[in-house]
């Protein structure tokens, strides 16, 4: 037939929706737990709400419409009096808030409204801004109701479904069940869909023709009007039709078919699978890979067959039809990621040092940093983003504060309009403090003073004027948790640190301008103090003066670090006190970077610095330990060199690794780093704090962690990751060959990048063939992240995805895919395999599997290695291990499993491993002392030329031994050795094992 019948009674309604939130308590199956979708949609929107409506750049023309949001909270789309016109639909997605106020600042257009009102129509107004293109590129549609009290209640109803919105990380069939609902509300007001519609949706080329207008042609649900245009009528475009149709465009039913074939040949011919091969495939191919056998066990039957009677309708038992199978693996149970994650799970009490904060570079800015626009809309963005620092570059214009890019054709906005965007939306997202990092260039008393004014007066109890009561600013003191600063702001600006000499401490409220920019200022401030810079690297050169002091030019040294701070309110000329800017610095002191000897001797935590990428990048080479050490103790920020004018943004990842806390990017900037960005902080609840890893966190239990290190770090198992791409979905609309790729950004050790990619397949719907992707011996699962991207045959970017390691989930999973605005695609996905393993090294892994299993290695049929005995003995075996080696090096250096070196009696009735290594290790102390006797008797070379030789042997079969090679030279000791063979027998073939392993390591590479 044209379309399969494989899915015919997939519910309208997946069970992932009614599901019940479930509960913090430590989970103890292997079952994932699924995202709860299913939010309450407000009757208000449900019924729909009579508006006027227009948007910006229109000719100001409103149009009464009916705005409705569907129930499962995907579109809010709005309903003309014209029932010939389709509905018009806005992606919740692409929403970023409903806001109140006046959208345009068309006076003649406030006027008209006015006019229609009769009254001050504010209240009325609401204001819907739509990311069209990113959060660059946004529309406002303005919408005015009949009510105020209607428009507060609309305008809270629909930013509840915006915030936190689970939705974005939902398995794939929350996607397909999305564009059936798109294809259905894209109706007129008659309930017709144009074909050209659902020809779009399934991104096909509209044509008479084609393969969909066939399918709809075959099951009769294809029309026409009056004008000759086809469509097909919402009564007949069910979700089983839909369902026909997606399986006949893409043959998504082949996935299967690669599930049924990892489980046997039988079950691809039968098409379905056993109860016990079910509960065996979830148990150990779909389980969480970072949940241990030792606490949470394997799923019964019982558990098994509940999970096939929610995807099959009438279950056959003991049986799984390829029909559950396939709900099974369209459903939320088996979303790619593990969605716990993604709500706030982390300890907020440390020291804010100990998070990564989410951090934004020249937020003002719409684009290039020297000739684009600036915006205060930037700051709303980023915030909803969840963004918790950002910059604000204050310039002086005669005795008003704007905030641009200096010294560049970037536009200029108002300081205070920056600073009220900022209060309305500073814990929209999140409740955790917010950090403004001000780059200054007002150096008059007036205009700092201003500043400081404007910020206490608009952010009111929310500014963080002075210290907390038990967190004061001393040397040792820790900084103060996320948690003890809910909902506050910090202000973060430069200063300089002064030495305060008797009774006349220096003056501190001279700045030293933050050069982030990169563009030098020659200017001198009316205290004369002045700060050099060469190549935007700052020499620190520090003019001490005051009243009664005559001091020259003092550079700063080490001796001067110890200086005791003074941050004291700042004097007016005329002798009075008035609150500067310098008052408000408190946790975000900026400073100068003059080492990590000065700042161990300081021990300020409240003192930071920030660097530019290249700089920090050096920094991280020279002393990457003192580095993490550093940022221990006290905040540092990471900012794109000025020489990246196109606003482009380094990798963060490089920094984190060194536990950099503010790694501040261009927003503006839609790249990979950014997307990297975006969601590494979409998880701990968006709240823009995550915990750094313990390992970074702490010097003791072996020193300082060394983020440039290759070995294996001491209490952190290492994993192995493989991945498998098997096939893509709704890839592209054009006709192209497309590849796959898969990234992971992580420590040094563990990037791997621009390495693994499949062969070209034709788009939208590939299946590609290849080796699964392998990650060996990843160091630091905790802080890497994977990325999955399909490229077509130009390199063009068709969708991407990146999942932190730690919230990967194993087994046969759809990875719904994403744009380079790391916003979701509305179908594109890929089919995978993820397999996540322990990295056990090759000389212990046998150890491991015994000790996991011994009763499954107790036994060994010694007759197929009996004939090894002879050929595998070396006269070299006597270096293999010195007698100063412990224990549990004897095991290492094997690659043949534990059987062979391990009788019955020996698994199964001594206490520990312990005990068989060290019988072992007295027989081979035993052997080692007859064979140095025996090696004592060849006269004909010397015992370093017969190692020499054995060497020069190894083969590509990693060193096998010739038995026939220096037959003269053993031939008189042979028969002495066979004695001891045969009186001891098991020990003498643990060893050979032991010493044949070795020999591949060690001498291998000289083959």
């Amino acid at each position: 037939g044209v379309a399969t019948q494989l899915v015919e009674d997939t519910p309208t309604s997946s069970p992932m929706y009614t599901q019940p939130p479930m509960s913090r308590q430590p989970r103890r199956s292997v079952l994932a737990r699924t995202l709860t979708l299913k939010r309450e949609v407000d009757s208000l929107l449900t019924e729909g709400t009579q508006f006027w409506r227009w948007e910006q750049g229109e000719n100001h023309a409103p149009q009464k419409l009916m705005m409705f949001v569907d129930k499962d909270a995907f579109f809010l789309y709005a309903k003309s009096d014209d029932k010939s016109k389709p509905n018009l639909l806005w992606d919740l997605f692409l929403i970023s808030d409903v806001r109140s106020g006046l959208p345009s600042t068309d006076m003649k257009l406030h006027e008209n409204l006015r006019v229609m009102k009769s009254r001050d129509i504010k209240d009325y107004f609401l204001t819907v801004v739509y990311r069209r293109d990113g959060i660059v590129h946004v529309d406002y549609i303005g919408l005015m109701c009949e009510a105020p009290d209607v428009a507060a209640r609309w305008k809270k109803a629909v930013n509840s479904l915006l915030l936190h919105n689970p939705q974005r990380n939902a398995g794939i069939d929350t996607f397909l069940s999305k564009r059936h609902t798109q294809i259905l509300l894209s109706c007129n007001g008659y309930g017709q869909i144009s074909v050209q519609s659902i020809h779009d949706a399934f991104l096909q080329h509209y044509h008479p023709e084609s393969e969909l207008s066939k399918v709809l042609s075959f099951y009769s649900i294809l029309k026409t009007m009056d004008d000759g245009v086809p469509y097909v009528q919402v009564a007949d475009f069910t979700v089983e039709m839909y369902t026909l149709i997606l399986n006949q465009l893409t043959n998504i039913r082949n996935n299967v078919d690669s599930v049924l074939l990892n489980i046997g040949e039988k079950t691809v011919k039968k098409q379905q699978m056993t109860l016990h091969e079910f509960q065996a495939f979830i148990s150990n191919d779909q389980r969480n890979p970072f949940l241990k056998d030792a606490v949470i066990r394997p799923i019964s039957k019982e558990q098994a067959q509940a999970v096939i009677e929610r995807h099959e309708k009438k279950p056959i038992e003991g049986v799984v039809t390829a029909k559950a199978i396939f709900n099974y693996l369209l459903s939320e149970e088996c979303n790619v990621m593990n969605t716990e994650l993604l709500e706030q799970t982390m300890d907020m009490t440390h020291p804010l040092s100990h998070y990564f904060i989410n951090s934004s570079h020249n937020t003002y800015l719409l684009g290039y940093q020297y000739n684009s626009w600036s915006s205060v809309e930037m700051y709303r963005q980023c915030l909803l983003l969840g963004c918790r620092c950002i910059e604000l570059d204050c310039w002086p214009e005669g005795e008003d504060i704007i905030i641009t890019h200096g010294n560049a054709l970037c536009s200029k906005i108002r300081f205070e309009d920056v600073v009220e965007a900022i209060n309305e939306y500073a814990f929209v997202t999140s409740n955790y403090p917010v950090i403004l990092s001000i780059e200054n260039h007002c150096k008059t008393t007036f205009l700092l003073q201003k500043m400081a004014r404007i910020f206490i007066e608009t952010f009111g109890n929310k500014l963080l004027t002075a210290p907390l009561e038990n967190m004061p600013l001393e040397a040792g003191q820790p900084l103060p948790s996320p948690e003890m600063l809910e909902k506050k702001i910090l202000l973060k600006c430069k200063v300089k640190r002064q030495r305060c000499t008797g009774d006349n401490p220096i003056d501190s409220s001279r700045f030293s301008p933050d050069y982030e920019s990169g563009i030098q200022d020659t200017s001198v401030n009316e205290d004369q103090d002045v700060t050099k810079y060469q190549g935007g690297e700052e020499t620190v050169m520090e003019l001490l003066a005051t009243n009664t002091s005559t001091e020259t030019d003092v550079k700063t040294t080490l001796d001067d670090e110890l200086a005791q701070v003074s941050l004291q309110p700042s004097s007016t000329k005329e002798g009075g006190t008035s609150t500067s800017l310098i008052d408000l610095v408190n946790y975000c002191t900026g400073i100068s970077f003059e080492g990590f000897e000065s700042a161990e001797r300081l021990n300020c935590s409240f003192y930071m610095s920030s660097f530019p990428d290249d700089k920090a990048l050096s920094l991280l080479r020279a002393s990457p330990v003192q580095l993490v050490k550093y940022n221990i103790r006290q905040l540092s920020r990471i900012y794109p060199q000025p020489a990246r004018i196109n606003s482009s943004n380094y990798i963060p990842q490089i920094f984190w690794n060194a536990g950099c806390q503010l790694a501040a990017l261009n927003f503006q900037h839609s790249d990979v780093s950014a997307c990297l960005n975006h969601t590494k902080f979409e998880y701990n609840g968006s709240t823009g704090y995550l915990l750094k890893p313990a390992i970074m966190l702490s010097d003791k239990d072996g020193g300082i962690f060394d983020p440039s290190s290759q070995a294996v770090l001491k209490n952190i198992a290492p994993i192995n990751l493989k991945i498998k791409v098997i096939s893509g979905l709704f890839l592209s609309l054009k006709q192209v060959s497309c590849y796959a790729s898969v990234s992971l950004f992580g420590l040094p050790a563990d990037t791997v990048v621009n390495k693994y990619f499949s062969e070209r397949k034709e788009a939208p719907n590939p299946r590609w063939e290849h080796e699964p992707f392998i990650f060996k011996q990843i160091i630091l699962p905790e802080m890497a992240t994977v990325h999955f991207a399909v490229y077509d045959e130009e390199k063009e970017l068709l969708g991407q995805r990146f999942i932190p390691l730690c919230a990967i989930m194993a087994g046969y999973r759809y990875v719904p895919l994403r744009n380079h605005h790391n916003e979701p695609l509305p179908l594109a996905a890929l089919f995978v395999h993820i397999a996540v393993e322990d990295w056990i090294h090759s000389d212990l892994k046998d150890v491991a599997d015994l000790l996991a299993d011994p009763f499954a290695h107790g036994s060994c049929d010694m007759s197929d290695i009996e004939h090894t005995e002879e050929a595998s003995f070396s006269p070299s075996s006597h270096q293999i291990f010195p007698d100063t080696l412990p224990i549990i090096e004897h095991v290492k250096n094997r690659e043949k499993p534990l059987a062979v070196l391990c009788d019955d009696d020996l698994v199964m009735h001594d206490q520990s491993l312990q005990r068989v290594l060290k019988r072992a290790s007295t027989e081979r102390r035993k052997l080692t002392d007859r064979h140095h006797k025996a090696l004592k008797s060849l006269n004909t070379k010397s015992k370093l030329e017969c190692d020499i030789e054995l060497e020069s042997l190894h083969s590509a079969e990693l060193c096998t031994f010739d038995k026939h090679v220096m037959q003269e030279e053993l031939e008189k000791h042979l028969a002495a050795l066979k004695e001891v063979h045969r009186k001891q027998k098991k020990q003498i073939i643990r060893q050979h094992k032991l010493w044949k392993s070795y020999r591949c390591k060690r001498y291998g590479h000289l083959k």
